[in-house]
């Protein structure tokens, strides 16, 4: 007969901590997420922020392009929301990333022949939305210091009045854009920093407003999750198992790391220190038996401006938020018998 193990919490040492306080004030967010195969950017904001005229997002050093499908190949999907002032709502959007002619340009954008140029075609309201995307490389100066490539796009200004030549459909002023591409990106192993700036209009003119470029950041990249165990009183088989999340060395807090024993979940759980700690201490009861032990963890993406976003690329470019990627962990397996 199999023998069930019984294990009772006595006391957890973990205490929630927010650690990575965010900026309250800053609104436009810059999101990637990254698997061996796909690569996600989002780019968000609120209703009250000034259409973008220009959003430029920066490729970190150690990423590879693959750029060698043909125009009309679909590479990815695309999503994301608008608020379409002629009609006070907001509206969602949704269709796919389409590689386009490298010499393709959006109006008052980018121009000249690119690596690459992908089209978000979105569908909205009935209409369809072509809105491309340029791809290059960064040319030696200051923008170097920013990433190696850079997909860069334009949008048309929403607040303007009906009729004005070159503004968005139904006034459609950004929300949230987001766009998935796959086998494009070969992704290193170290955590990384994408960046971005957006540069407003100035409101009611149709006029970009170079002065109000900002730079928002993104950090990507797997966790760790530590696992030690100790007996700390052998006669009433009590037992600590404790250990630290990271991301790319940095303390996670604030995380909820759940016990595997035997390689299944348990009721077990603590959650991070502000230095990412946790700490459960069990009691075993029952006949003397070996057990499993590993910790397992689901991060969620999280605000690092206060830590991330310290100080700009560029002096002239204020960094106004920083997000670090989501991920899961599980720490190694530790075999006890008590």
């Amino acid at each position: 007969m199999k023998q069930a193990v019984k294990l009772a919490v006595l006391a957890g040492a973990a205490v929630t901590a927010l650690a990575f306080a965010g900026n309250a004030l800053a609104v436009q967010k810059l999101s990637v997420s990254q698997s061996a195969t796909s690569l996600t950017i989002k780019i968000t904001q609120a209703q009250t922020d000034p259409q973008p005229a220009k959003i430029q997002i920066f490729v970190p050093t150690g990423y590879t392009l693959n750029t060698s499908a043909a125009p009309g190949t679909t590479i990815g999907s695309t999503s994301g929301s608008v608020f379409a002032r002629d009609a006070n709502i907001p509206l969602p959007l949704s269709g796919d990333v389409i590689v386009a002619p490298p010499d393709t340009n959006a109006p008052g954008c980018t121009t000249g022949t690119h690596m690459a140029v992908w089209l978000l075609r979105l569908q909205v309201a009935g209409q369809t939305i072509q809105l491309p995307v340029a791809v290059d490389a960064v040319a030696p100066g200051p923008l170097a210091a920013f990433g190696s490539f850079q997909l860069v796009t334009c949008l048309a200004p929403a607040d303007v009045p009906q009729g004005t030549p070159g503004r968005s459909p139904n006034g459609a002023q950004l929300l949230e854009a987001v766009f998935t591409v796959n086998n494009v990106f070969a992704v290193p192993a170290a955590l990384t920093t994408w960046k971005a700036l957006t540069t407003p209009y100035t409101p009611a003119t149709g006029v970009p407003n170079q002065a109000g470029t900002v730079e928002t950041r993104a950090l990507v990249g797997s966790g760790s999750l530590s696992i030690t165990t100790r007996v700390t009183n052998k006669k009433k088989r009590i037992l600590r198992v404790s250990g630290r999340l990271t991301q790319a060395g940095a303390a996670v807090a604030g995380s909820q790391v759940r016990l595997l024993l035997n390689g299944k979940a348990s009721r077990f759980t603590a959650r991070t220190s502000a230095i990412g700690a946790y700490s459960v201490v069990l009691r075993k009861t029952g006949k003397k038996s070996v057990t499993t032990f590993q910790s397992r963890v689901t991060v969620a993406e999280r605000d690092v401006t206060s830590t991330a976003c310290a100080g700009p690329t560029l002096p002239t470019f204020p960094c106004v938020s920083a997000t670090a990627s989501g991920f899961t962990a599980v720490s190694r397996r530790v075999a006890v018998r008590l």
